[in-house]
């Protein structure tokens, strides 16, 4: 692994710390969508304690987190014994936004020192608490294996290794910061690497054919109130769905973004303006009609509003469009995209979604999302291409068939032709060849069945199935000589027919079952396996593969 990024990167985050340190108490900075407490939030939704609580658009603040973990324990006698251990647990993580004198991490450099390394406690390498200001500085790494056996890549294995550290805190209550890097490297298949979307947009990695890769999140947010400003990069998802969300998910590399959040009571908007990364190439014999060297942008708002402690209820907009600097007409939070991009030539690709989601009584959601890519309502019923739209529905059962601490998901996903993709070059909904929505390809469904069963607050497991259907392009020697919408960096071109089958091309179907389980055996240090059987199918082939993944991961 390369000595000096790293060694870079490290003075990078005690230089910014100190800049802050020398300068809260409310925390105003997020909580990464990967944090499990999200997880223990929307089961807490669905069992009816946490009325409307919504996982639809994350991340949150840590206060609103820390908010939402008091009001469950004012319930606290509803609650399994594991769930109360998880309460415990999240408490613990989140007790400066709760209790601030009862807070008691574990600190390696003004604390416990190496004996408080295999503690129960929350650890932090330093922590710096006053009136005015907080920070706290992570150390975190992780070791991971991962192998397959079978028909697509033969027998090969990868492993890789990652450390990196994370600075975050908040100054006079107002103001929320977050910096965090780290740097892996890679021993294996590249090829085999290559199939995590994580791996394969990262720029170092892919693109310069290194065995290096590195990552970086970093945002300053300034909070009034109910109303939040922030300008930075950090993972922001957006959508219903448990196997993949339609709208935004984490596939694609992380953007730069300015965001304006609203909060108040069930009300909550969202508007963000991102920027891309374009595409490598743009699919020939789509339109061309911006400039070369145009950057590629993204606007999104969102509306959502809850009702009745029984529905939860969300509308939103994205814009994709191409130009030299960012548009004025999309930078207005409250304007309705559509009518600006008609009156902007009709040259960008317009979405509209509308989301549900509805607790008919304790321990059970039903959910959906209905994407709208283009339409034109006099061809509604015919097989037009232009009338594109993305559909996902589920049911989530906690405690199912009358047993403690399992929870079950039925989920089905489909994707019609040429959604997500666009007739003028460049216009797609990805980021670096990566789509910024589900990670299934246009022309495509899927059914998802998922068990979750959490004993205690060390162990958390998941069996799922899923049966994917996807229609392909017909390509020969490179070319696509039949585009049936099933890739979202091929849009619709002149030459293509008009009128699109579903699943028409070549058709594939894959059959996956999947076990992990995540062991959390001293608090912050997780060891997480996975073992995973696919099935793929085509007209002239079967492939089946073995996959088997392990990770160490450390953070204090």
């Amino acid at each position: 692994m390369k000595i000096f990024p790293l060694y870079r990167r490290f003075n990078i985050l005690v230089l910014a710390f100190w800049i802050f340190g020398c300068l809260a108490v409310a925390q105003v900075e997020n909580v990464p969508v990967d944090n499990q407490v999200y997880e223990f939030l929307d089961r807490m939704g669905v069992k009816g304690i946490l009325p409307l609580y919504n996982n639809t658009m994350i991340p949150l603040s840590r206060q609103e987190v820390a908010d939402d973990l008091v009001a469950v324990g004012k319930q606290k006698d509803r609650l399994s014994e594991a769930e109360q251990q998880f309460l415990e647990k999240f408490t613990q993580e989140f007790m400066h936004e709760i209790h601030p004198s009862q807070e008691d991490p574990a600190l390696l450099f003004n604390g416990d020192g190496l004996d408080g390394l295999f503690s129960q406690k929350e650890k932090y390498l330093y922590r710096y608490v006053d009136s005015n200001v907080t920070s706290y500085v992570n150390f975190f790494g992780s070791i991971d294996y991962r192998g397959i056996s079978g028909d697509t890549y033969g027998s090969t294995h990868d492993s890789f290794g990652q450390i990196g550290g994370r600075i975050r805190g908040t100054v006079s209550d107002k103001l929320g910061y977050y910096l965090e890097g780290t740097n892996g490297a890679l021993r294996g298949d590249r090829n085999f690497a290559l199939s995590d979307p994580r791996l394969r947009g990262n720029f170092n990695f892919n693109n310069l054919n290194s065995q290096f890769f590195d990552f970086t999140q970093a945002y300053l947010r300034m909070n009034f109130n109910w109303i939040s400003v922030q300008f930075g990069r950090e993972n922001t998802m957006v959508g219903t769905g448990y196997s993949d969300r339609l709208l935004l998910s984490d596939n694609a590399p992380v953007t730069d973004f300015l965001k304006i959040e609203v909060h108040y009571k069930s009300l909550r908007f969202l508007s963000l303006h991102a920027s891309l990364v374009q595409d490598s190439a743009l699919f020939a014999g789509t339109l061309m009609q911006e400039p070369p060297g145009s950057n590629k942008y993204l606007a999104l708002h969102r509306l959502q509003l809850g009702l009745f402690d029984k529905l939860n209820l969300g509308v939103s907009e994205m814009i994709i469009y191409q130009r030299f600097s960012p548009e004025f007409g999309y930078l207005n939070p409250i304007s309705f995209y559509k009518s600006v991009e008609h009156s902007l030539g009709d040259r960008d690709n317009a979405f509209l979604a509308f989301d549900a989601e509805v607790f008919p009584f304790p321990r059970y959601k039903f959910y959906g999302t209905w994407l709208i890519d283009d339409i034109d309502f006099s061809k509604l019923g015919t097989p037009w291409w232009g009338n594109e739209f993305g559909f996902q529905a589920g049911l989530i059962n906690t405690d199912l068939a009358g047993i403690t601490n399992l929870d079950g998901i039925v989920e089905y996903t489909r994707i019609d032709p040429y959604v997500y993709s666009n007739r003028v070059a460049g216009n797609g909904y990805t980021n670096d060849n990566i789509g910024l929505g589900n990670q299934l390809q246009p022309n495509s469904d899927q059914w998802f069945f998922q068990l979750q069963y959490r004993p205690a607050k060390q162990l958390r497991t998941w069996l799922t199935y899923m049966l994917m259907r996807h229609g392909d392009n017909v390509v020969v020697d490179g070319q696509v000589v039949k585009n049936v919408g099933g890739n979202v960096l091929e849009g619709h071109r002149d030459t293509d027919s008009e009128n699109v089958t579903f699943l028409d091309g070549v058709l594939t179907k894959q059959h996956t079952v999947q076990l992990r389980a995540a062991y959390e055996f001293i608090t912050d240090y997780i060891v997480t396996g996975i073992y995973e059987y696919r099935n793929r199918v085509t007209s002239s082939t079967n492939y089946i593969d073995n996959y088997a993944s392990l990770q160490v991961q450390v953070e204090f």
